[in-house]
């Protein structure tokens, strides 16, 4: 039996009040990295504290550059845990990629997963005025972010965002190992300078939840309801499909497009179900035949993809960033181009119950391949391992 290790997971929780894969995730993973027997501390915040006003607005100007309650949080836990490796998940808005020299000045090796562009994005996705946008690489002050008000449409609210950018863009080099969530983010850390050999690439994972029978009815969108998530592309879709003469569109999420979905005519049969916990979510999936991801941006991932395939659910995906990764198209689901025609005409398609069930099916079997607990933290484990257990330990 090995040593029981010591880990630092420093994560930025994104407001309960969206619907958040990534907060799924990491607490999925932390919960999985338990059960693995590593030691774990904790530096945690959580967005929902700006909602609450805990967290005034001069912080949040300068906490994307420094943060001075994480640094002192990081360096307390150093040296009262003594961890062997860090584990950095999201850093924003409330921590600061200042913890990376912390950390390193400490000569504590850490890792980091990556599941955005927030590294080279004041948005976070590369995506701008409906089409993607990489005005800001090869930059160093990142003035179109600031140009374009890029971070919550506004010039001033990007300003320390883009500063933040500019401070640490050489901070992000300390790290000693990426973990994309997808190849597709692991090139574009390629892309931005980051050493391949530092690039691991560890899907997500979605818990087994277990086959259930049938095809389900009904058609499942969860996520953020904003632009670039495609739910505008999608209801157009649907009232393009023949779909909606037989099944529901079920909307599950929050957003600034909501009432966009709520004001969808009785004729088009769009239900919205709002912001779901987990145990309705997998229900919602359960009943379905099968769910839709229709992004207009790069996608990282799709963390709903290998839900819905973990119960045997098929998906219809745009083939934007990694999606097409998560689905083959004919095989485990359908690919289309973000184009209301052509989704139409997916959904029009995976309307045959015999076919749905059968891409279904496979679809269980590529998560029981790939995106299992299983597959995902052994990748995870021998890392932080292999990190943590180096003969030849940074010097601060």
């Amino acid at each position: 039996m090995r040593e029981r290790l010591r880990v630092l997971v420093i994560h930025n929780f994104y407001r309960s009040a969206n619907a958040s894969g990534e907060n799924l995730s990491v607490r999925d993973e932390i919960d999985g990295l338990r059960r693995r027997g590593w030691d774990i501390s904790f530096v945690g915040t959580s967005s929902d504290s700006i909602a609450s006003r805990h967290v005034s607005q001069a912080a949040l100007v300068v906490r994307p550059t420094y943060s001075f309650s994480s640094a002192r949080r990081v360096r307390q836990a150093v040296r009262e845990v003594r961890p062997q490796v860090a584990l950095i998940e999201n850093l924003f808005p409330l921590h600061s990629p200042w913890v990376i020299r912390v950390l390193h000045a400490a000569g504590v090796p850490t890792a980091a997963g990556v599941r955005s562009y927030r590294m080279s994005c004041a948005a976070a996705t590369h995506f701008r005025d409906g089409s993607q946008c990489h005005d800001c690489l090869g930059t160093l002050l990142k003035t179109p972010a600031v140009r374009h008000g890029c971070y919550r449409d506004s010039r001033l609210a990007t300003v320390p965002i883009a500063f933040s950018q500019t401070v640490h863009a050489s901070t992000w080099h300390l790290i000693d190992r990426f973990l994309p969530v997808s190849d597709f983010v692991g090139d574009h850390l390629a892309r931005i300078g980051i050493d391949p050999g530092r690039i691991s690439v560890r899907p997500n994972f979605a818990p087994d939840h277990g086959t259930t029978p049938g095809h389900g009815t009904d058609v499942l969108f969860a996520g953020r309801l904003t632009a670039e998530k495609g739910i505008g592309l999608l209801l157009d879709a649907w009232r393009r499909s023949g779909a909606k003469r037989s099944e529901r569109l079920l909307v599950a999420g929050t957003g600034p497009l909501d009432q966009l979905v709520r004001s969808a005519p009785p004729r088009d049969r769009v239900v919205f179900l709002g912001l779901l916990d987990r145990p309705a979510m997998l229900d919602a999936m359960r009943a379905c035949r099968l769910v839709a991801m229709p992004s207009i941006w790069d996608e990282p991932f799709g963390r709903v993809v290998i839900e819905a395939a973990s119960i045997g659910r098929p998906a219809i995906v745009s083939d934007r960033g990694a999606l097409p990764a998560l689905v083959e198209d004919g095989v485990t689901g359908w690919v289309s181009a973000p184009d209301p025609a052509a989704m139409a005409n997916a959904l029009d398609a995976s309307t045959d119950p015999g076919e749905s069930q059968r891409r279904g099916l496979a679809a269980r079997t590529r998560y029981e391949r790939c995106y299992t607990e299983e597959r995902s933290l052994d990748v995870l484990d021998r890392i932080l391992t292999e990190l943590a257990t180096s003969s030849v330990k940074r010097q601060p």
